[in-house]
């Protein structure tokens, strides 16, 4: 799906496909700040390809595409026997700020509901204002029943309909 970003420029989101690996890759290898928050996404190359595949292997993944070039990444990480998943979301530091991380949160709330995940949460530095106030427009609330000084736990809820 085709977007603009604030800035009046198009982007695209879309399904990660085996074929974009060497492109998300590139994203990951030029992304600053590297561990910065849980050691997310790792500093050393050979950990980073690994967390990167792994990723893809275990999750549904969505990429951030402008002028052929991967710009941002979210994934959920679905643990089938909760029903609820875990939710990361990356985007390149020339990137943010601009609409493409709600975008790509958007378009893996609609992915999730549709796999009938009940609950997706994620866990946010306390300070990362920028991030936190990305979540809260998205639909995502804090977690009463978790937290601490340095992060803070918030999900996103959504009754199932059973239309039968």
């Amino acid at each position: 799906m085709i977007h603009m970003d604030k800035t009046g420029l198009f982007f695209e989101i879309r399904a990660c496909a085996t074929e974009d690996i060497p492109s998300l890759l590139e994203m990951y290898d030029e992304f600053s700040p590297k561990g910065k928050f849980q050691g997310m996404p790792p500093k050393e190359k050979e950990m980073r390809d690994r967390w990167v595949r792994g990723l893809l292997k275990n999750g549904e993944n969505f990429l951030a595409w402008r002028d052929n070039k991967v710009v941002g990444h979210v994934v959920v990480l679905p643990d089938c026997n909760k029903s609820d998943a875990e939710y990361l979301i990356f985007v390149h530091q020339s990137d943010r700020g601009k609409g493409i991380g709600t975008a790509l949160t958007k378009a893996i709330i609609k992915r999730a509901k549709a796999l009938c995940i009940k609950i997706i949460w994620l866990t946010v530095d306390a300070y990362n204002f920028r991030a936190t106030r990305l979540y809260k427009k998205c639909g995502f609330e804090f977690c009463d029943t978790c937290g601490s000084r340095f992060e803070r736990m918030m999900s996103y809820c959504y009754e199932i309909k059973n239309d039968s």
